[in-house]
C-alpha cells in the first residue's frame, strides 16, 4: 500500500539522516492491524486486542524505531503535559529561583517546563501576551 511517501522508513539501527520516522499508520501496516488497535496496544489500552496483535504491534513498533509523536498526542487528548512560566527576566535571583521550584514540582508532577522571558516596557507593560502558544486558547471569562 503506497501512502504516497518518497523517502525510506527508519528501522531500529539505521541512520537518521533524510529518513522520515515511523508512522502509526506504519506501525498498523507493519503489524497487519488497523491504526485504532495500534494505537490502543501503544497507549496501553489492551481492551478488545488479542494477545497475538498486541504482540505484533510492539514488535512492529519496535523494528520501525516507533516513537510517538508528542504534538499530536496533545492534540487528540485535547491537553498537553507542559507547563508554561513567564518570568521578567533570568538574570534575577528571584526569578531564578522561582523556576528552580516551579521546575522541580513540574517534574514531580511529569510535567515540561516552556519558559519565556517577558520584555518589560518602561510602561510597566509586557510585550509577552501571558500565553503559551503550546498551551492551547487562553479560557474564557
Amino acid at each position: 500500500m503506497d501512502d504516497g511517501s518518497a523517502e525510506p522508513l527508519r528501522r531500529r539501527g539505521d541512520a537518521v539522516s533524510g529518513e522520515r520516522r515511523a508512522t502509526l499508520r506504519d506501525v498498523a501496516r507493519t503489524a497487519g492491524v488497523s491504526q485504532a488497535t495500534a494505537s490502543r496496544v501503544l497507549n496501553g489500552s489492551v481492551r478488545n486486542v488479542r494477545e497475538e496483535n498486541v504482540a505484533r504491534v510492539l514488535a512492529a513498533a519496535a523494528d520501525l524505531d516507533y516513537a510517538p509523536h508528542l504534538s499530536a498526542q496533545a492534540i487528540a487528548r485535547g491537553s498537553t503535559n507542559t507547563a508554561a512560566l513567564v518570568v521578567s527576566g533570568v538574570d534575577d535571583p528571584y526569578f531564578s529561583s522561582i523556576a528552580g521550584g516551579v521546575t522541580k514540582a513540574a517534574e514531580a508532577a511529569g510535567l515540561i517546563v516552556t519558559m519565556a522571558v517577558a520584555d518589560r516596557s518602561p510602561s510597566g507593560n509586557s510585550r509577552s501576551s501571558g500565553r503559551c502558544a503550546a498551551c492551547g486558547p487562553a479560557p474564557s471569562s
